[in-house]
């Protein structure tokens, strides 16, 4: 049994040990629910998504909380309608911050949508900001959205770039080191990555399964424009060079509803490409995986 003095001794190390650790600096944000009526005046609000503007100047997030098959179960043939009016509503909030807005001033331009409160929040980064938010704000969300992938976009996608960076490197060593190249394109807190920066060209891709959450996808891909965007401003210098937006469609086995929404987002993102003068490009999983990356190694091999 321990004595006093070493229960104390132990208790004071303890708390020499607490007040001495290095403390991990947390990641401040600003967030804010966008709620939809499906029957507008009825009063009845569901989130619709989730609006994240970091403190550290990166790039807002709008994010979507809904999926169109557990809609269609609960509302029928509307609950398609209402999935395309919560990702019209979310893509224009997400225009509305890219291009400067601010949160606390946007105001919804239809009947039926409303702005929900701006909560200031910290985690241990944005990710974490972005799942307590989801959790606390949606049950769609924090019911975990049903059901999981087969294997996860991100993974998926990996697996594409991994390929375009085989069929490279097997004849150019060299441009090992032109891919996935951290940028710091908003100051030093403002990093990201993108998938290719070269000589002429830089290329980020992006996912879009329509059987997940497509819409938060659609919004980082989106992002993603922005980021090559950017690299027309900073010192890197592709004033006049190509821009690419590639988008990895994992799986051709699609419902008709979810080859709807696929070619909903499609659309919506080649124009947000064309407007901001960078080039567009789809390939498909679930066949040759070289055989889809092979476009995509052809441009960037040119790029001497």
């Amino acid at each position: 049994m321990q004595s006093p003095t070493t229960g104390a001794s132990t208790f004071d190390a303890a708390q020499a040990f607490l007040k001495d650790r290095p403390k991990r600096s947390l990641f401040r944000a600003r967030w804010m629910a966008v709620q939809i009526e499906p029957i507008t005046f009825s009063g009845e609000r569901i989130t619709s998504g989730i609006a994240i503007v970091p403190d550290d100047g990166s790039a807002p997030r709008v994010i979507g909380t809904l999926r169109a098959e557990p809609l269609e179960q609960v509302f029928g043939l509307y609950g398609k309608h209402l999935f395309n009016l919560a990702g019209t509503v979310n893509a224009e909030l997400q225009t509305f911050l890219a291009t400067g807005g601010k949160l606390e001033t946007w105001v919804p331009n239809m009947q039926g949508v409303y702005a929900g409160s701006v909560i200031p929040t910290r985690n241990t980064s944005l990710e974490a900001v972005v799942r307590s938010a989801q959790t606390h704000s949606s049950l769609f969300s924090a019911k975990g959205n049903d059901k999981p992938n087969e294997e996860p976009e991100d993974k998926s996608l990996g697996k594409f770039h991994k390929e375009i960076k085989r069929l490279v490197i097997g004849t150019r060593e060299g441009f090992k080191e032109r891919f996935n190249r951290p940028m710091e394109l908003y100051g030093r807190k403002g990093k990201a990555t993108i998938s290719y920066v070269g000589t002429h060209l830089a290329i980020n891709l992006s996912t879009l399964d329509p059987t997940a959450n497509a819409t938060y996808q659609c919004a980082t891909a989106q992002r993603k424009i922005t980021h090559l965007l950017r690299l027309r401003d900073i010192q890197i210098g592709h004033d006049h060079d190509e821009l690419l937006l590639g988008i990895w469609i994992p799986r051709r086995d699609l419902t008709p509803s979810q080859a709807a929404h696929l070619d909903s987002y499609t659309t919506e993102l080649a124009y947000a490409a064309e407007k901001a003068k960078v080039g567009f490009e789809v390939a498909y999983g679930g066949g040759n995986i070289q055989e889809a990356a092979k476009p995509f190694a052809r441009k960037i091999l040119a790029d001497a």
